[in-house]
């Protein structure tokens, strides 16, 4: 069933009049001012959107329009939908401002008159069963392939089956590429067409399935435009090039190449068993820490996760034990009696991280602040702050990740840190720490 969910946004101050291009006349911006809320008729998927623990929202174009509402300081409702035929009908009866659901750009073209910005550059791949020898177009033949029906508007299936009349291509009207995956994993198919992004992200879920070749490269998504709403493909545009000149554009990007990128397949192999073995055992205490500090209790899970593999017994070459891995100074600040028990040990680590969501300024985001207080977690705030004073001699944000990343390393080399106050630490394994449980949050929220 479709659900609106109504976010409120405070305008990012000095967006709207901003240096370089502006594409938008002082009426196009009025009439956006005159909009009780921007609604977003937008897929179910997880590139896209999804919703899951504690009704937090999430997905590449919910991330873009959350942020384009936020620069005009509008209200923004998503109203979700399971299949494109749905979406599609709902955006042709006027139902909505925007849709969205990662759509070529000849698709868009195909359903609608206006399209917003060219915000992704995207390619078609083709992924088969590792056993199977594809390298080039004239090896599909004899294959059972899977392709979407959304692609037709990017290659010709007619085109592909006539250059290889014993290629058997299911079309598929809806369905999703972990639905093909699986498919071609219970060899029911051989391979899969489909967007070479939606394909990395779901890939290491299946370790009998690997990347092939890149059918077609360069073409951009788009979003759908009422027509009604047309002055929206203007602001949109000035939106979309101040975000990415500040950043924010490839911020966005970053928190979902992640999952695919920076987990091997054998730590997503060696993770999913764990959920299976372990993570039954202690989710309720996840789930009651989250509550009790409100914190999302996959964010706690996926802490403890990087810290023990949900192992009670494990004890680090540093001495600090537990689930949690927590010191004995640590354990005494947080008034842990009993660093051995997991509810204490969890409970405490829980309220540990929450102290370091809330040592830093609160003009900072709250997913900033999260990302900070991880790598805090894993370092030691004093090195953190070590790494700040080096970020910002470099003339970068220390409060910005992915620029903070850069500079953490050089802890470790000794004409850095020995003009730091707290001297060497291991910044590199942080960049690994903070990465890799980024990456298990994500996957617990797309899991459970």
């Amino acid at each position: 069933m479709p659900f609106f969910r109504t976010l409120l946004i405070l305008p990012l101050f000095g967006l709207i009049h901003c240096e370089g291009p502006r594409y938008y006349s002082d009426r196009q911006l009025q009439k956006l001012n005159e909009l009780p809320a921007l609604k977003v008729l937008i897929l179910k998927h997880p590139l896209s959107f999804s919703t899951k623990a504690r009704n937090i929202s999430q997905g590449i174009d919910h991330d873009l329009l959350v942020d384009f509402a936020s620069a005009y300081g509008k209200k923004i409702e998503f109203k979700s939908y399971r299949n494109e035929d749905d979406l599609i009908t709902a955006y042709k009866n006027g139902e909505g401002h925007v849709a969205a659901g990662r759509f070529p750009r000849a698709f868009g073209e195909n359903h609608a008159a206006i399209l917003g910005p060219d915000y992704e550059s995207a390619s078609l791949s083709v992924f088969c069963r590792k056993k199977i020898n594809v390298i080039n177009d004239h090896d599909l033949s004899n294959l059972d392939i899977i392709s979407f029906d959304r692609n037709k508007n990017v290659v010709s299936h007619l085109e592909l089956v006539k250059q290889n009349p014993n290629a058997r291509i299911q079309v598929w009207l809806n369905g999703s590429t972990a639905r093909a995956f699986s498919e071609i994993d219970s060899k029911k198919a051989d391979c899969l067409i489909t967007n070479n992004k939606e394909g990395l992200f779901h890939l290491k879920a299946f370790n009998t399935i690997e990347f092939k070749y890149k059918l077609k490269d360069h073409f951009s998504l788009n979003w759908l435009i009422a027509s009604s709403q047309a002055y929206l493909n203007p602001l949109m545009r000035s939106w979309f090039q101040k975000a990415s000149r500040e950043g924010r554009i490839q911020k966005i990007y970053e928190q979902y190449r992640i999952y695919s990128e920076e987990l091997s397949q054998k730590d997503i192999e060696i993770f999913k068993l764990r959920t299976r073995s372990r993570l039954p055992e202690y989710i309720s205490l996840f789930k009651q820490a989250g509550l009790k500090y409100d914190l999302p209790w996959e964010l706690v899970a996926a802490v403890c996760y990087q810290e023990s593999h949900w192992d009670a017994s494990a004890r680090s070459f540093t001495g600090v034990k537990g689930l949690m891995q927590i010191t004995k100074s640590t354990a005494a600040d947080l008034g842990i009696d009993d660093i051995h028990d997991p509810e204490e040990n969890i409970l405490g680590g829980a309220r540990y991280l929450k102290q370091l969501i809330q040592f830093f300024p609160k003009d900072i985001s709250f997913n900033d602040r999260v990302i900070l207080a991880l790598a805090a977690y894993n370092i030691g705030i004093g090195h953190l702050q070590d790494a700040f004073s080096l970020t910002q001699s470099f003339g970068k944000n220390p409060y910005h990740w992915n620029q903070l990343k850069t500079v953490l390393p050089k802890l470790a080399q000794n004409e850095f840190h020995r003009n730091t106050q707290y001297g060497y630490a291991r910044g590199y394994e942080t960049v690994e720490y903070v990465d890799k449980t980024k990456a298990y949050f994500h996957y617990l929220l797309s899991t459970h």
